[in-house]
């Protein structure tokens, strides 16, 4: 295939990520959960031809090309093959709802000499095999159920009978994860199962169900868990639509699929998954969300929305934006219709799709107002949408020894022009963040909160390190074949604050915030702090458009092992914090540890120089004070009960909330009321890592070249 060989490396011009997880099939927020970013490396468009369909024998010429640039495997053996079989399985049921468990795990038993027999013909382009299991998966698992999910409506009294039962839970401290909801979305599911044990011990997705059964019981029991979670915004009757409507959501999209057009696309989907979990085939769709996080702006209306049977329910109103400035558009309004093109069962991306557009464009919404109760046209012009003040906040809490800034990072985003020039992204936000906090009185400590952060581009980690230290190496990079080792330098574009920094993460900070928190822990430069290690991927993806050679969606392979500024790798292992706090206790199965076939941890020898004078400064005060800060943070713990008890302080929360939602009289169809005023949430873990901040400054040495802002 041309052009294959011309691979070219612009990962200093073009756009590079890091990020952790992946994406998955339901998304509850406006923001689209892309959660398996990778180091990017950009090719040429060829948008001038009509773009190809994927055909097995443009995936033969492909195939040769990510096993030469994968890190790991190389060839397509039996061992190989059968991995390809089970994701194959996993593309067809992802959430477990149509194979019984001896249905699926046949269909990858294959004996040795099968399995080699089918990774030669695979090779040679031959899918047949895989045709006959798509054909078969539609004629049998999905077409026994049209009865079932046709008639859903008639079991609503069991939906909502089993949506009020106490759920059998699993040990405590174990939250049930749900066999829908991806990495992402896992984590909040399982911060709510751990609160309200709303999760069932039969929703688990780690096991296929036995019998037909077990399989409906779950199903039914799913619908109810759905149910449950909407009425917490949603009328009744409308939570009720939407849970039949997630349900179904799966199935709907074999009833007319073309199995020609599809085998392609999904031996590809599994081919790359079965190399390791953050290497994947994106469609077209998929490339939408996986580059959509990481847009610094966008031109729409200015809402963050959630699906409801309607259409849109408006969940917030981003301030500055065309919604807010027009005074039309009000939390817990339904858009209901775009352009007179009706929203009710749209996936949350095509809603999102159809809102935003080019900027200076009108945009026609049909919209049920939550007050009068009635449908108004709301005619907004689209403008950008600037999420820089969304993706970085800032927040100042005064303490003994002066004003400590909390800056909340989500996400290592970028921005670049036409040409390709990278012009600003998370950096330059975070510096001018940090720079007006510290304007009226200079910062006595920072805390830079990277919870829940999965990464971003990789050059602005490397930069948004550089804020805080002088100049040196902040992650190597190794690939699996020359095994070089390409080390990534600070720029040295000065320090914006060199007083006492403490990084609060948590489980869920990923990839690029790891490299962040564990680069400038290597430094002595900052104390991490969190209840748990951070999730471990300390792996790097290049992605590559198929355009290139004319055909729809991206890759991403991952290529390389990245490695700290000693020499370690944070795969698998993560990033353990200096200073333990209580939080949310770790949930081992949603670590890249307990990702299927992920890469082994490594060491190679580091780049840091330690005899380096600001590196020997920050590590000698470190080890001369860290054991203080962390008993002076277990005393404020042990004196805390709300503190000490996070977890059951926010069960009792949570409880009490939805309690308070039971007792509310509504009318059936009736949405529950919102206040138009969001005040901040108490955030007990960030208070405590601004003490632990404050603690540092009482010991903070303040050479004249370090403390001040530039």
């Amino acid at each position: 295939m041309k052009g294959l060989s011309k691979m070219h490396d612009t990962s200093h011009g073009g756009r590079a990520v890091l990020s952790g997880h992946h994406a998955g099939a339901v998304r509850r927020r406006v923001y689209l959960l892309v959660l398996s970013f990778a180091l990017l490396v950009c090719f040429p468009s060829v948008s001038a031809r009509a773009v190809e369909k994927l055909t097995p024998e443009y995936i033969k010429n492909l195939v040769p090309q990510f096993f030469k640039w994968h890190l790991q495997e190389h060839e397509m053996n039996s061992a190989f093959m059968k991995r390809v079989l089970k994701e194959y399985v996993n593309q067809l049921d992802p959430s477990k709802s149509f194979f019984l468990k001896a249905e699926a795990e046949a269909l990858s038993e294959l004996s040795e000499d099968e399995l080699k027999s089918l990774a030669l013909k695979a090779s040679a382009g031959d899918f047949a095999h895989f045709t006959t299991l798509l054909s078969n998966f539609l004629n049998t698992q999905v077409a026994r159920d049209a009865a079932f999910f046709d008639g859903l409506e008639n079991r609503a009294e069991e939906i909502k009978a089993l949506s009020k039962e106490k759920p059998k839970t699993a040990a405590a401290g174990t939250p049930d994860k749900d066999p829908i909801l991806d990495k992402a979305v896992q984590k909040d599911a399982a911060a709510a199962a751990a609160d309200d044990d709303e999760m069932d011990e039969s929703l688990k997705g780690n096991e296929r169900p036995l019998t037909h059964a077990e399989r409906e019981t779950r199903l039914l029991k799913l619908a109810a868990y759905y149910f449950r979670v909407n009425r917490t915004y949603m009328s009744d009757n409308d939570a009720l639509k939407q849970a039949l409507h997630t349900v179904r959501e799966e199935r709907k999209r074999w009833l007319n699929v073309n199995v020609e057009d599809e085998v392609p696309k999904l031996f590809l989907k599994s081919f790359m998954q079965a190399m390791d979990p953050h290497t994947a085939y994106m469609d077209v769709e998929e490339d939408e969300e996986f580059t959509s996080r990481l847009e610094p702006s966008f031109a729409g209306i200015g809402v963050q929305i959630r699906p409801v049977p309607l259409g849109a329910f408006v969940e917030d109103i981003i301030k500055g934006g065309p919604s807010e400035l027009s005074g039309r558009l009000a939390r817990g309004d339904q858009i209901v219709s775009v352009d007179d093109y009706v929203l009710a069962g749209l996936t949350i991306n095509k809603i999102v799709r159809r809102i935003k557009g080019k900027k200076g464009t009108e945009v026609k919404l049909q919209v049920l107002k939550r007050e009068t109760k009635k449908t108004e046209t709301i005619t907004l012009v689209r403008d950008t949408i600037n999420l820089g003040d969304m993706r970085v906040k800032g927040k100042k809490f005064e303490s003994p020894a002066g004003p400590v800034a909390v800056v909340k990072v989500e996400t290592f985003y970028r921005h670049d022009d036409e040409g390709g020039v990278h012009t600003n992204g998370v950096t330059e936000d975070l510096r001018d963040r940090i720079l007006a906090l510290g304007k009226e009185q200079p910062l006595a400590g920072l805390v830079l909160d990277l919870r829940d952060n999965h990464g971003g581009y990789l050059d602005e980690a490397v930069t948004l390190a550089g804020l805080f230290i002088t100049s040196g190496p902040i992650v190597g990079e190794r690939d699996g074949r020359s095994k070089v080792a390409v080390w990534k330098n600070d720029p040295d574009a000065g320090i914006v604050y060199g007083g006492p920094l403490v990084i609060l993460v948590n489980q869920f900070s990923a990839s690029a915030s790891e490299i962040v928190a564990g680069a400038l822990k290597d430094y002595g430069r900052a104390v991490v702090v969190s209840s748990t290690q951070t999730f471990g991927k300390g792996t790097v993806q290049r992605v590559i458009p198929l355009s290139t050679w004319n055909l729809p969606g991206e890759v991403k392979i991952t290529t390389h092992q990245y490695f700290l500024p000693d020499g370690a790798s944070v795969q698998r292992k993560g990033v353990e914090p200096d200073v333990t706090i209580p939080g949310w206790e770790l949930i081992k199965e949603l670590l890249e540890e307990a990702s299927e076939n992920s890469i082994p941890w490594a060491q190679i020898p580091g780049k840091l120089n330690h005899e380096d004078p600001d590196v020997r400064h920050w590590t000698e005060w470190k080890n001369q004070n860290l054991a203080l800060l962390q008993e002076k943070s277990k005393q404020r713990v042990a004196a805390n009960p709300e503190l000490r008890d996070f977890v059951k302080a926010m069960k009792r929360k949570n409880k009490l909330a939805a309690e308070k939602l039971e007792a509310m009289q509504r009318k059936p169809d009736e949405a529950p009321q919102l206040s138009d005023d969001k005040k901040d949430e108490k955030d007990l873990l960030a208070e405590e890592a601004v003490a632990v901040a404050a603690d540092m400054a009482a010991t903070w040495p303040k050479p004249e070249n370090k403390q001040a802002v530039k």
